[in-house]
């Protein structure tokens, strides 16, 4: 299982619930199933995207407004319904229930802040204003996505392979450091995307053999 950005497995992602079934619902949702997360939303309609996962059984889906009484069991609560009313009655109700909670766009009443994540494969990286701009770290994503390509994910998957071989052929520290470094500034990426994911890998396995 993947982490969640605030590092919660196990139980916090296993009862999960989502009030609100909008577009920023619809993001947060898509990050906690990147987690692995088992998420309940409440909310009166869906999105195009949450009814398909509705559909498919990926998440479960109440067809209604929030009601109090609706975070019993939960562990993790994000409040997403646009409604600053609504938003703060679901956490009051998470403060009784001892939930941790994440009101959208709402800092001080929230427990955590869930940062803008670019997922490639097992690398991640986030990118949080402090929840001083979402907005902001939205557009830095995106930036960060169209300059950091898909085939990242499989060049991670790469050197994670090669990594014991590293450890056995290089001492700790710089020596190991500045043979990553070659490996990673080398012609494998470039490989990777011409040739495949094979061809890479034996690519990477001969020049760490022959520094």
């Amino acid at each position: 299982m993947k982490n969640y950005p605030i590092n919660l497995v196990g139980r916090a992602l296993s009862s999960t619930i989502v009030i609100g079934g909008g577009e920023v619902a619809a993001r947060k949702v898509e990050g906690l199933l990147d987690a692995g997360a088992q998420i309940t939303v409440i909310s009166p309609t869906l999105t195009p995207d949450l009814q398909l996962l509705a559909d498919s059984g990926r998440i479960a889906f109440t067809a209604r407004p929030y009601r109090e009484g609706d975070l019993s069991g939960a562990f993790l609560v994000i409040a997403a319904t646009g409604d600053s009313e609504v938003n703060l009655s679901v956490w009051r109700e998470a403060k009784r229930c001892g939930c941790l909670i994440n009101v959208v766009d709402d800092p001080r009443h929230s427990d955590f802040i869930t940062p803008a994540v670019v997922r490639r494969g097992e690398m991640s990286l986030a990118i949080s204003t402090g929840g001083s701009s979402p907005a902001l770290a939205h557009r830095l994503r995106e930036r960060l996505e169209s300059l950091i390509e898909p085939e990242y994910g499989p060049l991670t998957e790469i050197l994670a392979e090669l990594r014991p071989e590293l450890i056995d052929h290089f001492s700790p520290g710089e020596p190991r450091f500045q043979a990553a470094f070659r490996m990673i500034d080398s012609e494998i990426l470039n490989i990777l995307r011409t040739q495949g994911k094979e061809a890479a890998l034996t690519y990477g396995r001969e020049r760490l053999h022959r520094q």
